[in-house]
């Protein structure tokens, strides 16, 4: 039960600092873009990409099934999970009128690309060396107790 509350207290979190950041985000493009206000129906549109965002967030970073299969598994499955929804909500925003411009699709995709790809080189060079280093640093841990025995 208190794995649950914690995944609870995970969401809650992300639920609001995500939507009070992209509120104030839309709220500075509205305003610089002359626009008057900001609808009610974008507005919860845009919650419920939050909502969706968070619940992806915290079932592929915060639940220990998922991490244990390691971080590049949990980002790939956050992707599968948000992504189609992204897109989705984008269009029913109106972001994406129509069928999308391609210099939007570009952008859209290119973001994604640019993400992932620094994921893993963060994973593959950081991450790969920490874990070299910690599991030298254990090894002389371990070698300096049998010595001294």
């Amino acid at each position: 039960m208190e794995k649950l509350k914690e995944l609870l207290i995970y969401f809650r979190n992300a639920v609001a600092f995500s939507y009070s950041w992209l509120v104030i985000c839309f709220l500075a493009v509205t305003l610089i873009s002359g626009k008057d206000t900001l609808g009610t129906g974008f507005l919860l549109k845009l919650l419920v990409l939050c909502i969706w965002a968070s619940f992806s967030f915290v079932i592929c970073f915060r639940t220990q099934k998922i991490q244990k299969k390691g971080f590049i598994f949990s980002l790939s499955f956050f992707y599968i999970m948000f992504i189609p929804a992204e897109i989705g909500l984008f269009y029913l925003m109106g972001i994406f009128k129509g069928a999308g411009s391609p210099a939007a699709w570009i952008v859209f995709i290119a973001i994604i690309a640019v993400m992932y790809i620094a994921s893993l080189i963060i994973d593959n060079m950081i991450m790969k060396k920490n874990a070299v280093d910690y599991t030298r640093k254990l090894t002389e841990y371990i070698k300096n107790k049998q010595e001294s025995f």
